[in-house]
């Protein structure tokens, strides 16, 4: 049975058939139930009969029916056997999961042969991602047959208890058997099907037997697919779904054509597969798009639900895509053949987040989404699962294996990240993870991140910086600069490439980072920053947002630095990253909607259509061919778009789109000019403001007058008359948000669809019927009909469950009299008990209707009636419905129960949908031949429309579209040849629509169509566009107007009182006035004006309270603007560090500004002082070498300490050490006092000629010298003798002095801008001092200006001279003033600011303020008068001197009286004074005048030193551009060069360090040879020493020489010592016994070595025995000697080597930093740098004539030009100089051999003088060193005498205790006789009481006791010669042990130890 054709709980019901309805749907569901229980049963009874063996045929007794019946059952239960298709294909089991029971009963019965494969199929979990599952049976099963399977079970069943027990627990059962026993334990033979719910737990039969989890029967036989092995994707992708018969819609109906979509905002969805190829997913299809030619592959998927993620293998050879749906599965496609390789299954519930393979390529891991977050480990080869766990209990985003460790892998997602290990543990391969931990940082989603090389992880943040993590530990937080984020947002990506990281943020831009400084990041506190720079970054462009990003490939796989980006904003983006002057700007390569496609409308002439998208962006596209035509983009969110069609523009080019911010645009296309990225271009015709809130809907009637637009937030309808250019009509408030709208078929009236299920029929109003002169509200009155939808989802739903249940109660009574009949009583009893426990188990739903009501989604008008869809329980149907309902309300009879009748008010009718799933679109095609439907769900239903009453539908045609969301838009184009749907996941699909089944050809393009239309261009003013989303709505505007012109009219109302309130005020003035003329009498005083007392007092109160009322209403503004004030001045005033002045000349038009610059940045500053810091500090290295001079003075310090410890070598250990000086005290021996002082005076001069030879020595110069001056010469020669090497030659290198890094260059830069800013600050003191200058000259000028005046009031007129001007300062030259204002400036202002106003037109207002209305000039501010004052004051001079001149004169008469009273003294003094005034007056004019010419040549002079300054300062900015070209391009170079630069500073380091290793080994070989050569003078010296001290003719000569030179062991350790005297007393502990016989054969006398001989004079034997001490120490220090400087002189040898191998190292460092440096110049060289040069500069010409092409030219310095010149003829004087210096010195060579000669010549004399003295003294050569050592030692002689003053000292006091000890001796000596004797008597009184004692007891024991007494003798006698032989033992003992000593080195005798041994008896007894 199709779907179609299935029985559903909702029918096509109407009044007719209503009955009908029901009782079929009652007997469907109990069929369904009833097949159900038959497949348990069945599936019971055949575990059954497998323990039995009686699974191969029927039972006896059983009918023909009941065995067909089970056996139909059981074959529908087993899965498809593994078989080999006909094409070769692998067999893969059915997609949809077959039940753990299904599959194990069928693997028993698969064993007898019994199962039929084609019907396999159907036994499948059906719901496709519902909540439960379902089995479907066959539909020829029978509701009798199913009623007959528990009474054949139950016969079965007591017979077979027994057995499956047994078996059972004999484990004689296998997988089905086992499941069935667990099945018939259960009760009434039922086994549940086990099916994995949303809740993710197992079932009861999965916890008994997990074993059967995941089961395959495959794993135990195949190890993993064929390598060869592809699966048939042609039949299992996910193909439309229809049905046959009547009606029914062809299964290539529809046919995907192109894709306008792709999912942008998903995560990864974009991959590159080659060099021209990516890939992503749209809806439920792959699309592989080719960058350059724009075309697009489409692969559907297989679940049909849609694509969760994808991912590329690392060889791009495979591709993996996760699905999404009720356990999808990973398909995994092989590129370029596109064939499906392979399927991995079961690796989450509901759909995948994200998929990616390991970097070798051989595993894949995936994260499943919500609800199960699973982590799974594939080896998607095997399709096999390695390892999975629950990933986190929030959402995942992502998961990546890392690229250096194997095993190891990261996930991250919504405030967390994890860090997985595979451990493999005893128990196997592990999966563990460990949460990360933020400690002290906010928690964050993490979105991008990369692990390092070394196992660290560094993530991004919500906030924008980094985070490194360490473990599950932040290590630090990466920010960067001043305290700013690395980015502005959300970090979507972090790669590492090629050494580099790249970060891409949400803020649309992409960074690359330093690895090495972010690899060592570290912090000392734990919530501190580091802070760093990007080495380069890129912002893509305004409003982008990267979510993903992945690297082209190339076809050699070379270097590259392109990227394709992933914009949210719906676009894809090549981007060239590298840090290069020469990089790509980013390129748009493809643009989408980004997000939800709220709404698509078709051209209805061609094959065109527009789209309206969520992110605001209007599409226009052409898709036939397949191309976009326009795009354009508003601030706000689009939500639903209208094309016109002729019946509104003949010429179809005008577009409708209505926003979420509640504004409709009118739109045009026209042609785009041809720069264009399009074809054609949008412009706006109109903008208008509807409603506050979205438009959800728009319509157009059909005569194209009105537009209706309706909102979901304000709840209104608009009306607008297109006719009249959009004129709004007026507008609706309706009682709930408006969802949807359609034309009713009466003309002229609205079907209004609300949330609240209401629909409203509203009558169109015109244009001329509303008054809108104060608001465009229109009152509804009674024109709208009104519907409220009444929910009878719940009532169906109930109905059908009653009739559910009284067919099943009737079945069940049928079934219990049939028992009666055939089994008798008991048997019926038994059975109807079991029937009512199971009715009485078993609760009825609750049907009850729903608390609010269902929103209305859709309305589709139909004939008379319209159809709706909802939302909630009434989802899933099409309910008729009408305004005019003949029936009244029935209630239902009590006698009907079961039954459903229609109230008034509910649906006439209900179209099944036979889905759950909300209708969101429904539409007729073009041809009205078929039904469109969108769900929401993503899919597309395609029904014929059927004939007949109302609307008739046939069976859908189901089509997987769109991968989540709902269906927003569907439509065919005009000639239903296309069928275009839009949706929620902003994908755009246009399907080409195959007529009955045949595929119609395509037509011809639209682009002729499209010029033939849109060919004339649309001209107007430009239309402002609304872009505020505060912006007012048209009633708002209306009621804003409204409201103004109550204000001007009220405005105007107070002018007209405030003008009789002054003509009152005047008239009262003049009241006054006449008041005050008349007689004091009559005359009214002040209070008698005053009506009421009091009422002054309330008015001044008032008025009081009235100021304080405005000051706090202004107080916020005021504080406001206040504020406001203080930041555009801290923003644009406090900044500038000089404002432009302008200084005129007083007499001269000649002007000078400053310059006008901004104070520098804080920054600049710091990062100055930052680098002079740095400077400073390694300044003392040299250049080139960084901290060479700390390496020289520390090889020095080392020098130092090596000279100072061998000198104190020496003196320790020198045994010949001078002691005593020339200054030691005096010896009483007057003649050994004399000979002392000569032969020190002769030690002394002999030092003093060593040294003064050593002195001469150490300057001799070595082979190789080279004086220093000579090479400092040569250097400068080579840096200043003109050698100008071009800097583009190939030989050049550059020096190191002029090797700059980015540091020095952007201090360079700073430093330029601080010169500059320096400069222009200079220039500006200057001028700011001639302003000064100018200001206390004006000061001077009024001064002399008042003086001159009063001097010419009394001068006569024809004396008057014309006196200079004084000048006044300018607003230019005194800008500050604009700043500083005054309360009477403030007045003045406003008087100003209101006479303009009042000045304006008319219809602007005007009457502003409350002054007086006449048009009177404004008054002049405080500068103009006081600049007026003294011109003033010059014109009122003339006049005052014309008045008192006219005033003197009078009448002639007078003029003679006044001649005659003057005397002639008078006249005089008048004469002599006005002689006076005039000097005065020529000069204080010629004082002026001079002043103002000297001012003037001032600011000529420093207007030429400006113009000579801004030529400077033009070449410092253009210094300024080359030297930031420079610092981008040292940036560039600056990473290679630091890394050149520190391994040849390692390099250098190593080399020093071991040079001076070597040095510092080379001084201490050298002072161990010094030490060596000491060594052996002294013994050389002991030697001599020893010859003296034996004498002449000594006969013991050669004994004590051989006693000196003897041999002996040396013992070094007293332990040794102690340990040789424990050993056994044996001849075997003399060491000397060789030495002795060694001795003996040398024929000497036979003597002891060891003791002196007689005759020998004791003091030389022990004399001769110290000596030999000493010589034995020196021989062991020589050979101590010679092992360390052997040792030292290969451990140099090894250090040279090593040093040779280093300098090679530092040579080719060296070598490729001079490259680098060489390459590092060519690219300075490509840059452009300016240079400023006059005609008589440019000396390069051809033929007299200046040549049109400078490029061959070379811009040279003239001072370098002539020192080339003169540098000629200085070599040739200087070449002079030299050969001339060389004669003289080659002279002087001669001379100083010569001189040499002659002075070895008198060496050679003196030195044979020498000898010949000696031999005339001493008859041979001698030392005269040892001489005198020898003859006169003072040390000797001041130990002589000290030793004989400390005998005679000593010797006294050994006199005195001799003595005493005598004396003690002679005490002791009497008191042991005195004690000895009483001892005496005491042991003889002893001895005769132990005597008598044994006597007696003899006597009373022993009888014969005295023949016992000669035996007890005897005893004694041995007893007394024992101890006689221990005594003579120790005497021994201490005669050996006095040998050894005697034979040791010091021969010091002790006396022997004696021990004490107790008295012998005597022999004969006691005496």
């Amino acid at each position: 049975m199709s779907e179609d054709q299935k029985p559903s709980a909702f029918g096509k019901l109407n009044l007719k058939d209503a009955t009908n309805k029901v009782n079929a749907e009652a007997l469907r569901q109990f069929t369904i139930e009833a097949e159900e229980r038959k497949k348990k049963e069945a599936a019971a009874a055949a575990a059954l009969a497998a323990v039995s063996g009686e699974a191969a045929g029927p039972e006896q007794g059983e009918t023909e029916e009941g065995k067909a019946s089970t056996e139909d059952v059981k074959v529908n239960l087993v899965p498809t056997p593994p078989q080999t298709p006909k094409d070769g294909s692998r067999p893969s089991s059915s997609r949809k999961a077959i039940t753990p029971v299904a599959a194990a009963v069928g693997g028993e019965e698969g064993s007898t042969g019994g199962s039929k494969p084609a019907e396999a199929a159907d036994t499948v979990v059906t719901k496709e991602g519902a909540d439960k599952s379902e089995y479907e049976t066959d539909s020829n099963a029978s509701v009798d047959e199913a009623t007959d399977a528990p009474k054949k079970l139950r016969k079965k069943k007591k017979k077979t208890e027994g057995a499956t027990g047994e078996a059972a627990a004999k484990g004689e059962l296998g997988t089905g058997g086992a499941v069935g026993a667990a099945g018939a334990a259960e009760g009434e033979g039922e086994v549940e099907a086990v099916v994995t719910a949303e809740n993710g737990k197992k079932s009861a039969i999965d916890e008994k037997y997990p074993e059967m989890l995941d089961y395959n029967p495959d794993d135990d036989v195949d190890p993993g697919p064929d390598p060869n092995f592809f699966y048939d994707l042609e039949q299992m992708y996910a193909r439309a779904k229809t049905s046959s018969g009547e009606g029914s819609t062809p299964s290539n109906f529809l046919t995907l054509f192109h894709s306008f979509g792709y999912e942008c905002l998903k995560r990864a969805n974009l991959h590159v597969l080659d060099e021209t190829h990516v890939l992503f997913s749209a809806g439920n299809y792959i699309q592989i798009f080719n960058v350059d030619t724009k075309k697009l592959t489409y692969l559907p998927t297989v679940g049909g639900k849609g694509i969760g993620s994808i991912a590329v293998h690392p060889s791009r050879k495979y591709f993996a895509v996760g699905e999404q749906g009720f356990e999808p599965e990973i398909l995994i496609f092989e590129y370029p053949s596109l064939k499906l390789y392979r399927i991995c299954r079961k690796g989450t519930e509901r759909s995948y987040a994200f998929l990616s393979f390991s970097p070798d390529g051989a595993k894949l891991a995936s994260l499943g989404s919500s609800p199960d977050y699973m982590l799974t480990i594939w080896d998607w080869k095997r399709e096999k699962i390695i390892l999975r766990s629950k990933a986190h209990g929030q959402d995942v985003f992502r998961v990546t294996f890392s690229t250096e460790i194997e095993g190891q892998l990261t996930t991250g997602g919504l405030g967390h990240i994890k860090f997985w290990k595979m451990a493999a543990t005893f128990t196997g391969l592990k999966l563990q993870g460990e949460l990360g931990k933020y400690g002290r940082t906010a928690i964050s989603d993490i979105e991008g991140y990369v692990e390092l090389p070394d196992g660290k992880v560094l993530s991004g943040s919500e906030w924008g910086n980094m985070l490194l993590w360490d473990g599950d530990l932040i290590k630090c937080e990466l920010s960067s600069t001043e305290n700013k984020n690395c980015h502005k947002g959300q970090i979507q990506e972090i790669f590492l490439d090629e050494g580099e990281l790249i970060t891409a943020g949400a803020d649309g831009s992409v960074k690359i980072w330093d690895f090495e400084t972010i690899d060592g990041a570290d912090v000392l506190e734990e919530d501190a920053m580091f802070p760093m720079e990007p080495m380069s970054e890129m912002h893509v462009g305004d409003g982008v947002s990267i979510i993903s990003m992945c690297k082209t490939v190339t076809e050699n796989n070379d270097t590259n630095s392109m990227w394709l980006a992933q914009d949210a904003s719906g676009g894809i983006w090549r981007l060239d990253i590298s840090v290069s002057l020469t990089k790509k700007a980013p390129e748009l390569i493809q643009s989408y909607h980004a997000g939800p496609v709220r709404g698509i409308a078709p051209c209805s002439y061609t094959h065109m259509a527009a789209s309206m998208g969520a992110d605001g962006t209007v599409r226009v596209f052409d898709y036939l061919r397949k191309h976009t035509l326009v795009r354009k983009k508003y601030k706000s969110g689009g939500s639903c778009i209208l094309w016109p069609g002729r019946n509104v523009d003949s010429k179809c080019v005008t577009l409708i789109g209505g926003f979420s911010d509640g504004v409709i645009r009118v739109m045009t296309l026209d042609y785009a000019e041809q720069e264009s990225e399009y074809e054609l271009k949008i412009s706006l015709q109109h903008a208008l403001k509807p409603h506050k809130g979205e438009v959800t809907a728009m319509i157009i009637d059909d005569e194209g007058k009105t537009l209706v637009t309706g909102s979901k937030d304000d709840c209104t309808l608009f009306f607008f008359d297109i006719t009249s250019n959009y004129l709004p009509i007026g507008f609706m408030k309706l009682e709930a948000p408006v969802t949807t709208m359609a034309w009713s078929n009466s003309s002229k009236r609205v079907l209004v669809g609300l949330s609240s299920g209401v629909v409203l029929e509203v009558e169109c109003p015109d244009s001329g019927e509303v008054d809108s002169s104060v608001t465009y509200e229109i009152q509804p009155g009674s024109k709208i009909n009104r519907y409220e939808f009444k929910s009878i989802g719940y009532k169906i739903k109930k109905a059908a469950h009653e009739m559910v249940k009284i067919k099943k109660e009737e079945e069940q009574q049928k079934r219990l009299d049939k028992i009666m009949v055939d089994e008798g009583e008991e048997a019926y009893l038994e059975e109807k008990k079991a029937i009512e426990d199971t009715n009485s188990a078993e609760e009825d739903p609750v049907f009850e209707p729903p608390t609010v009501s269902n929103q209305i989604i859709k309305i589709f008008p139909y004939e008379d009636r319209f159809y709706l869809s909802l939302d909630g329980t009434d989802t899933g149907a099409l309910y008729e419905c009408t305004f005019n309902d003949p029936l009244a309300d029935m209630p239902t009879p009590p006698s009907m129960r079961g039954r459903w009748v229609r109230l008034n008010g509910e649906p006439l009718r209900v179209i099944d949908m036979d889905t759950d799933i909300e209708i969101h679109e429904i539409n007729l095609m073009q041809d009205g031949s078929n039904v469109m439907v969108g769900m929401g769900d993503g899919t597309i239903r395609i029904h014929k429309k059927l004939e007949g009453s109302g609307l008739q539908m046939g069976p859908p045609f189901t089509l997987p579209a769109h991968s989540s969301g709902s269906v927003n838009g569907i439509m065919t184009s005009f000639d239903t040849r296309f069928l275009i749907s839009g949706g929620n996941d902003g994908n755009l699909f246009v399907y080409k629509v195959n007529h009955a089944g045949v595929e119609l050809s395509l037509p011809s393009p639209s682009d002729s169509l499209l010029k033939s239309k849109v060919k004339e261009e649309i001209t107007g003013p430009p239309v402002d566009d609304i872009d505020d989303l505060k912006a007012y709505s048209i009633e708002e505007a209306k009621q804003k107007r409204e409201h103004e012109k109550m204000l001007k009219t009220a405005e105007d109302k107070k002018i007209k009182v405030r003008k009789t309130i002054a003509t009152l005020r005047s008239k009262f003035k003049k009241l006054k006035v006449v008041n005050k003329d008349l007689p004091k009498h009559l005359t009214l005083l002040a209070n008698d004006f005053s009506m009421d007392p009091q009422m002054g007092s309330i008015i001044a109160q008032e008025v009081s309270d009235s100021k304080d009322l405005i000051r706090k209403q202004l107080a916020w503004n005021s504080e406001k603007h206040r504020i406001e004030l203080m930041k555009l001045r801290k923003r644009f005033k406090d900044v500038v560090a000089t404002d432009r002045i302008v200084l005129h000349a007083v007499e001269s038009d000649h002007l000078v500004s400053t310059f006008r610059c901004a104070k520098p940045s804080e920054a600049m500053q710091q990062a100055l002082d930052d680098f002079h810091k740095k400077l400073a500090a390694d300044s003392n290295g040299a250049p080139g070498s960084r901290g060479s001079d700390a390496r020289r003075i520390s090889t020095m310090a080392r020098q130092g300490l090596g000279f100072v410890r061998k000198n104190t070598e020496l003196d320790m250990h020198g045994p010949s050490a001078v002691v005593g000086s020339k200054g030691g005290k005096k010896l009483k021996d007057a003649k050994a006092n004399k000979s002392l002082q000569k032969a020190e005076e002769r030690k002394s001069k002999r030092l003093q000629r060593e040294l003064a030879w050593k002195n001469l020595s150490s300057r001799k110069p070595s082979e190789n010298y080279e004086d220093p001056q000579m090479l400092a010469a040569i250097e400068d020669a080579k840096n200043n003798m003109g050698d100008f090497n071009l800097k583009t030659a190939k030989n050049y290198k550059v020096p190191e002095s002029q090797r700059q890094g980015g540091t020095f260059k952007r201090a360079q830069l700073l430093e330029l801008r601080r010169m500059i800013y320096m400069t222009k600050m200079n220039f500006n003191e200057r001028l700011l001092a001639l302003r000064d200058r100018k200001q206390k000259m004006i000061t001077e000028a009024e001064d002399w200006s008042g003086r001159l005046d009063t001097i010419q009031a009394k001068l006569p007129a024809g004396s008057i001279m014309a006196k200079p001007k004084v000048p006044v300062l300018l607003d230019d030259e005194l800008p500050e003033r604009a700043m500083e204002y005054t309360p009477e400036s403030l007045r003045e202002f406003k008087i100003r600011h209101d006479e303009e106003k009042k000045r304006g037109p008319a219809d602007e207002g005007g009457f502003g303020g409350f002054g007086g209305f006449g048009d009177s000039p404004p008054a002049p501010t405080a500068a103009e008068t006081k600049a007026a004052a003294p011109v003033a004051k010059q014109a009122a001079a003339p006049a005052a001197a014309a008045g008192d001149k006219g005033g003197e004169g009078g009448t002639e008469a007078e003029e003679a009286e006044l001649e005659d009273l003057v005397s002639t003294l008078e006249n005089e003094n008048e004469n002599l004074e006005i002689m006076m005034m005039l000097h005065e007056q020529e000069c204080l004019i010629s004082q002026m005048n001079e002043a103002y010419k000297e001012f003037d040549k001032e600011v000529v002079k420093l207007r030429t030193a400006k113009i000579e300054l801004d030529v400077e300062l033009k070449n410092g900015d253009l210094r300024i551009i080359l030297l930031f070209e420079e610092l981008l391009l040292l940036k560039e170079f600056e990473k290679r060069e630091n890394i050149l630069q520190e391994a040849l500073s390692s390099k250098l380091s190593d080399r020093d360090e071991m040079s001076d290793k070597i040095e510092e080994l080379e001084e201490k070989l050298s002072s161990k040879k010094l030490y060596m050569e000491e060594l052996q003078e002294n013994e050389k010296i002991l030697y001599d020493s020893f010859t003296e001290q034996l004498g002449e003719n000594n006969k013991f000569a050669d004994y004590l020489t051989k006693v000196f030179k003897k041999k002996i062991k040396r013992v070094k350790k007293a332990a040794e010592m102690d340990g040789d005297s424990d050993e056994s007393d044996s001849d075997d502990d003399f060491d000397s016994s060789s030495e002795e016989e060694d001795d003996d054969e040398d024929g000497v006398e036979h003597l002891d070595l060891n003791i002196c001989p007689p005759g020998c004079s004791q003091e030389l034997y022990d004399a001769t025995i110290v000596m030999r001490e000493k010589k034995l120490d020196l021989e062991e220090a020589i050979q101590e000697e010679k092992k360390i400087i052997d040792s030292l002189r290969k451990e140099v040898d090894a250090l040279v080597k090593k040093n040779k191998v280093i300098s090679h190292g530092v040579k080719c460092a060296k070598n490729d930093l001079e490259a680098f440096q060489l390459e590092k110049q060519k690219k300075m060289n490509e840059l452009d740098i300016v240079v400023t040069l006059n005609l008589d500069q440019i000396q390069y010409m051809q033929n007299g004539v200046l040549p049109s092409d400078l490029v061959s030219c070379l811009v040279f310095h003239s001072a370098g030009v002539n020192q080339l010149a003169s540098r000629i003829k200085e070599l040739q004087q200087e070449k002079a100089h030299q050969i001339r210096k060389f004669k003289e010195l080659k002279k002087s060579h001669i001379h100083l051999i010569k001189g040499k000669k002659g002075m070895q010549e008198k060496l050679l004399g003196l030195d044979e003088k020498c000898q010949n003295m000696m031999l005339l003294k001493f008859g041979r050569e001698v030392d005269l060193k040892k001489l005198e050592n020898i003859s006169t030692n003072r040390i000797a002689e001041e130990l002589k005498e000290t030793i004989a003053k400390k005998d005679v000292k000593y010797s006294r006091k050994l006199n005195e205790w001799d003595v005493q000890i005598n004396q003690a001796k002679q005490r002791l000596l009497t008191a042991t006789r005195d004690h000895t004797s009483h001892l005496d008597i005491l042991n003889e009184l002893t001895k005769d009481k132990q005597d008598l004692e044994s006597v007696l007891d003899s006597k009373q024991k022993n009888l014969g006791g005295e023949y016992s007494g000669q035996r007890k003798a005897d005893l004694k006698e041995r007893q007394r010669l024992l101890q006689l032989v221990q005594l003579q033992a120790q005497e021994i003992d201490a005669l050996k042990d006095e040998i050894g000593i005697l034979s040791r080195k010091d021969g010091h005798i002790l006396p022997p130890t004696q021990t004490a041994v107790p008295p012998l008896p005597p022999i004969g007894g006691r005496c």
